[in-house]
């Protein structure tokens, strides 16, 4: 605990006036400069009886792709009987914006921004948590250290255009790469052991006949994003360049694989693919 910018001048005033009424030996002068210099030591008090009872509830983040801010976002909550109010999060170069004010059984949420350079694991900076409260004479604040991180994905750059296919899994075996989904090809009569669940009973009351739906499989491989077949790229290009054929891919509704050398995701697609695909790329 410190004086504040605000509770150093608050001291001199004190001296200031202090000096006047001794030097005209004025009793209500006297009486005014020792109310203040008292509300100055509650307000002491006060400021560290503030923290006590703060706990750091939670950290969480959501995964960024380097070069993009992380955002870190801070639960705390308070055992104390009263309000905990005027509080400010800070973590690395920021600062929350508005004071908190945490009530008991009650948590209260900050977001706490840090850049993002290369991928891998960023954690979370230390966070301090001050209190100014209630005059603003004096500035308590305590550090905590959580053990929360956040997985940073290689930014997706691309510098080949479309990905080059492999079939295999690296080891001989080949595997099931095709994807795609059954077209619409015509209607056919009805027959004798045919799904009843294939029926068009639209288009069947059209006419005096049952018609069956006709569909062609028409099924395109699966692309492979090896990071053995980009030896024209450095490592780290490598990984850019995988990081973008896998959002792309997902975001098309393509499914998909990743090699690594020490990993062999997919064929599939879906959120939880896309995921685990980035988590190998930045933890590579």
């Amino acid at each position: 605990m410190l004086p504040s910018a605000t509770g150093a001048l608050f001291g001199v005033l004190l001296v200031v006036m202090l000096a006047g009424a001794t030097n005209y030996g004025n009793n209500l002068a006297f009486t005014l400069t020792f109310w203040l210099a008292a509300a100055a030591l509650v307000s002491m008090h006060r400021a560290h009886r503030n923290l006590a009872g703060i706990e750091l509830a939670a950290v969480t983040a959501e995964p960024v792709f380097a070069g993009q801010t992380a955002v870190f976002h801070v639960e705390i909550t308070s055992r104390a009987r009263l309000p905990r109010r005027g509080l400010a999060l800070s973590g690395g170069a920021t600062r929350t914006g508005r004071p908190l004010t945490v009530a008991r059984d009650h948590a209260a949420s900050a977001a706490v921004h840090a850049p993002t350079i290369g991928r891998g694991r960023l954690a979370c900076s230390r966070l301090t948590i001050t209190s100014r409260y209630p005059m603003g004479l004096f500035r308590c604040w305590s550090h905590a250290s959580p053990t929360a991180h956040i997985l940073v994905y290689p930014t997706p750059v691309d510098r080949l255009g479309r990905p080059v296919s492999n079939h295999t899994t690296g080891d001989g075996r080949a595997v099931d790469t095709h994807s795609g989904d059954a077209t619409f090809a015509g209607h056919r009569r009805f027959q004798s052991g045919d799904s009843l669940r294939r029926i068009d009973w639209k288009a069947s009351a059209r006419t005096d006949d049952l018609l069956i739906t006709e569909q062609n499989n028409s099924r395109a491989p699966a692309p492979w994003f090896d990071y053995a077949a980009l030896g024209v790229l450095a490592p780290e290009a490598r990984l850019s360049q995988l990081a973008f054929w896998v959002v792309e891919a997902e975001a098309a509704g393509h499914a998909y694989g990743l090699k690594l050398p020490r990993a062999t995701l997919g064929p599939a697609r879906g959120p939880a693919h896309r995921r685990a695909c980035l988590e190998a790329l930045a933890l590579f």
